[in-house]
């Protein structure tokens, strides 16, 4: 009798988790505009293509050596097998620093045509890019080098 107590409370646990994911990342919005940023890198892997682009003055920072500045936005464009499958925004803002393991930066998927994917709330890319603190969590910072 008393699991037949929970079913209610677990079931809207689980209606609920698409929404609960949304909640640490949904001020990170797709910018239309984004690809007429820097291109600064192509990343091949396999049949996995990434285009990534950002700021000039993220790239001025990186090559100065300083952190990346408030606002930077770093995009990916996801191709697999030549097809433009995902796009992957990370975004870095001060007041974000109490829900971030990467420093101050959010992170957001979306479709190709612009709807974020709402089973994504961007911790899997914090635990992963936790590991770049020494390059403001940005993998790719060496690139803005070039």
């Amino acid at each position: 009798m008393r699991i037949a107590t929970y079913i209610p409370v677990i079931g809207g646990l689980i209606l609920a988790t698409p929404l609960i994911a949304q909640v640490l990342n949904d001020d990170v919005a797709l910018r239309p505009d984004y690809r007429e940023g820097t291109h600064f890198t192509t990343v091949t892997r396999g049949g996995i293509t990434e285009e990534l682009y950002t700021s000039a003055d993220a790239i001025e920072a990186a090559r100065a050596g300083d952190p990346f500045p408030e606002g930077t936005v770093i995009t990916m464009d996801d191709f697999r097998g030549g097809e433009l499958t995902r796009i992957l925004f990370m975004e870095k803002r001060a007041e974000w620093s109490d829900r971030s393991d990467s420093g101050n930066w959010l992170f957001r998927e979306f479709a190709p045509d612009g709807p974020p994917n709402m089973q994504e709330d961007g911790t899997r890319c914090q635990s992963c890019h936790a590991s770049q603190g020494a390059n403001d969590y940005v993998f790719t910072r060496d690139s803005m080098m070039e």
